[in-house]
């Protein structure tokens, strides 16, 4: 591209024709008509020159020229000052101001193209000058950070004057002072550590000798005493005779390394003792070569003598068991692939004698400064017994859940026919038993197959009543003890020949007999047979079988318990239904003629009460007193017998409503008592009306009966409502509390239990009346509606009743 150069001159016809000029010899033009407009585009445009009027109005060239030396670049564009003649003064200032050269005018072209020219081509030389010692001082700069990077520094030994010259960075290395720059020789070796200095010596004046290069390590003493290790590097240059001259070189600093290089040796030592130490085989794999090595546990717990170990990786590999070889091998693949460092894995190892170990292996990966792996150190860590106790425990931990799975499907039924099929088949499937049978033993040892699960094929014997030529009433003894029966193989183990033939006719080659027993009775015999082949049965599965007899055991003796209970409860159900019928028809049949002994009594009292004495009179008042009484009591008989034989359905129940009515029918007595009964929330809830109106009276009639005679009497009946734990949140989980709480004379809570009994009663009928009745009523109607009724008192306190019962109740 041709050179840009900026015309700045107010005369216009001077810029045409210096355009002209300057356009016709190949420079592209830019023009300027004052100082300020030619800042402007100086600026923007960074021209190559600058022909500058010298003369202009406002701000004049040589202001102009001085501040366009400000701007960037401006110190290095050529400036030719154009006058209007030559005058010394102006020339001087045009220089001061930054002008490079001047012109007079009238300009003659040739001269101020030749300018033009040489300026142009002094400038040039110029910018490339400056950008080489630029570029020579940035590389010094490079050169010198390197150095201070890599903790290099550069010597100089000139040996004809034997003086050595250090450079600034291997003065910093050897600790010296700025003023020590040139040392002597001998001043140089002083440096060097005592027990290298001979090494040292002799190494560069070898070099010398032998036209050799020199290259050595060796230890410097720092001022102050501490240790610097130098690798250096030195040539030595010749005169044109061949005698040495001088020598350079440079020294860098590698205490790190040689740091490194202790601490990795001192840690190679640490390995090897290890090794040597642990009861782990421990292995180093070198990535880099491919070569693993062993320490001598290989060989003394698997048994590898030493010729027989390989350093080839497929050594090792072969030696993981089939099944989990390709695991381990991707394994370690992702460990070397993923730049990670710490391996661990459990597989199997086989041994020198072919049985495999239980091995848990780790391992730790080197990588070098790019993340590469180069070496692999891990531990094989033998663990067969745990790996032993482990399935153990997982097989005992099977054991357990089957046990319990079976047990709970035994036990799921009470009645005794359901427990021994559930027994038999559960029994078949958990031992995989070609026949599992329960006998039940009579007292002679003979008995019956009751229940049977056999494989198809084999002979079946449920039903049958088998007579075992050789059981004995010894037998019976044993198995109550707890015996167990194992035979493993009929034809080979040492058994008696009637009982080997009693089991060949059944197909029997191995059988495990156990005892069903109730307490320490002998019930009958629990038997697994194996009838294809022969079986070893091991000691789990003759502990299970016995656990489970066991339990079969137990699940009889709660079936018999429960059919006990059944008919006890069946009988005692069919007499409180005959006792309930007997005391309705009972009460109803008395009646009537309580109904005529009270009529005639009262007529009696009527007609004759001025002649009958005054014993007589007496006499026809305690009648009709027992009267009353013997009605009262028949129609709480009648009420209590109703509960359950007059029951209606349930349906939505308002309490508070109820309360109110029963109260209504109560203000007599209420007012009698001068008795404040108070009414809190009560809710709405599933019940029978009739039932729920007799609770409410029984209850509110018994707070007012027992009040003390200081004090009327204070009844506050109230309720909550109760969530359930397991789901608050469920409607029909619901339950409510109705309370009824009086001041009255309390009761001693040991009576607790007899207060809710027929006919109980904690005081005499001259202290208070009453059947006895009232409580009992109460709890039938309670249970009837499946809640619970119950009392807190203390004597002279009153009582609170509390009424717990269902929201949502259907009957």
């Amino acid at each position: 591209m041709t050179n840009l150069i900026l015309v700045v001159d107010d005369d216009r016809l001077m810029q045409t024709q210096l355009r002209g000029l300057l356009a016709a010899s190949g420079y592209r033009v830019a023009q300027a008509s004052n100082a300020q407009e030619a800042l402007t585009i100086y600026a923007q445009l960074q021209p190559d020159l600058v022909l500058l009027d010298a003369l202009m109005p406002g701000m004049d060239g040589f202001a102009c020229c001085q501040q366009l030396q400000s701007l960037p670049g401006g110190d290095r564009t050529p400036v030719l000052m154009m006058t209007a003649l030559y005058d010394e003064a102006s020339v001087e200032r045009a220089f001061a101001a930054g002008a490079t050269d001047f012109i007079t005018k009238p300009i003659h072209w040739p001269i101020l193209r030749q300018r033009v020219r040489r300026l142009l081509e002094v400038n040039q030389v110029m910018q490339t000058l400056r950008q080489q010692t630029e570029q020579a001082q940035m590389q010094e700069m490079q050169l010198r950070i390197a150095l201070e990077a890599a903790r290099m520094g550069t010597w100089k030994w000139d040996i004809l004057a034997n003086q050595v010259t250090f450079s600034e960075n291997l003065k910093t290395l050897f600790g010296l002072k700025e003023d020590t720059t040139h040392k002597s020789y001998e001043t140089f070796l002083s440096y060097v550590h005592p027990e290298d200095r001979d090494r040292v010596n002799n190494s560069l004046h070898e070099a010398i000798e032998t036209r050799a290069e020199c290259e050595l390590e060796f230890r410097v003493v720092l001022p102050d005493n501490s240790i610097c290790w130098l690798v250096n590097k030195g040539v030595v240059f010749r005169d044109t005779s061949g005698k040495a001259v001088q020598m350079l070189g440079v020294d860098m600093d590698i205490t790190k390394r040689k740091q490194s290089e202790d601490n990795l040796q001192q840690s190679e030592e640490r390995f090897q003792i290890l090794a040597r130490a642990t009861n782990d085989v421990v292995w180093d794999w070198n990535l880099v070569t491919n070569q693993l090595w062993w320490n001598n546990n290989v060989h003394t717990l698997y048994g590898y003598l030493p010729e027989q170990v390989s350093s080839d990786p497929t050594w090792w590999y072969e030696r993981i068991h089939p099944e989990d070889r390709a695991r381990i091998i991707a394994d370690i693949g992702n460990l070397i692939n993923s730049g990670q460092h710490f391996w661990s894995n459990e597989y199997r190892f086989r041994r020198a004698d072919g049985s495999y170990a239980y091995i848990f292996d780790r391992a730790y990966a080197v990588r070098d400064s790019m993340g590469k792996p180069v070496r692999m150190i891990g531990a094989m860590m033998d663990i067969s017994d745990r790996k032993r106790a482990q399935q153990e425990l997982e097989r005992q931990n099977m054991r357990s859940r089957l046990f319990a799975d079976v047990t709970l499907k035994i036990r799921q039924s009470l009645q005794i026919d359901e427990i021994l099929q559930t027994s038999v088949t559960e029994v078949q499937k958990l031992l995989q038993a070609d026949r599992v049978l329960i006998f039940k033993m009579l007292s002679d040892g003979s008995g019956t197959v009751v229940k049977e699960e056999v494989v198809p094929g084999f002979p079946v014997t449920l039903g049958q009543n088998i007579i075992d030529p050789c059981f004995s009433e010894g037998y019976i003894e044993k198995y109550r003890q707890g015996r167990v029966g194992t035979i493993n193989n009929v034809e080979e183990d040492n058994i008696e020949p009637c009982y080997a033939e009693f089991l060949g006719k059944l197909a029997v080659k191995a059988n495990l007999v156990v005892p069903i027993l109730q307490h320490t009775k002998m019930w009958g015999l629990l038997i697994a047979h194996q009838c294809a082949h022969p079986r070893y049965w091991n000691e789990s599965e003759t502990e299970l079988l016995l656990q489970l007899a066991n339990q079969i055991g137990i699940a009889l003796a709660q079936a018999k318990l429960l059919e006990q209970e059944t008919r006890q409860r069946q009988e005692l159900a069919r007499s409180n239904d005959e006792l309930q019928e007997f005391a309705f028809v009972a009460s109803h049949d008395l009646q009537e003629p309580l109904r005529k002994i009270k009529t005639f009594s009262d007529r009696l009292k009527v007609i004759a009460s001025d002649s009958l004495s005054a014993q007589a009179l007496d006499y026809l008042e305690r009648m009709q007193n027992a009267t009353r009484r013997m009605q009262t009591l028949i129609e709480d008989l009648l009420t209590l017998s109703r509960v359950t034989t007059r029951a209606q359905p349930f349906v939505s129940v308002n309490l508070f409503q109820i309360t109110q009515e029963v109260l209504s029918d109560l203000e007599v007595t209420i007012q009698q008592e001068q008795a404040k009964v108070e009414i809190g929330e009560l809710p709405t809830l599933k019940a029978d009306p009739l039932q729920m109106r007799q609770l409410l009276q029984n209850l509110i009639i018994n707070a007012l009966k027992f009040h003390s005679p200081e004090e009327p009497p204070i009844v506050k009946i109230y309720s909550q409502i109760l969530l359930s734990p397991l789901d608050p949140i469920a409607i029909s989980t619901e339950k409510c509390q109705i309370i009824v709480e009086d001041n009255g004379i309390g009761f001693d809570e040991k009576y607790l239990d007899r207060i809710f009994n027929v006919f109980q009663r904690l005081h005499g009928r001259s202290e208070y009346e009453g059947t006895g009745i009232g409580l009992a009523i109460c709890r039938k109607i309670v249970e009837r509606h499946q809640g619970t009724i119950t009392a807190e008192s203390i004597r002279g306190q009153g009582a609170k009743f509390i009424v717990t019962l269902p929201m949502n109740l259907s009957f």
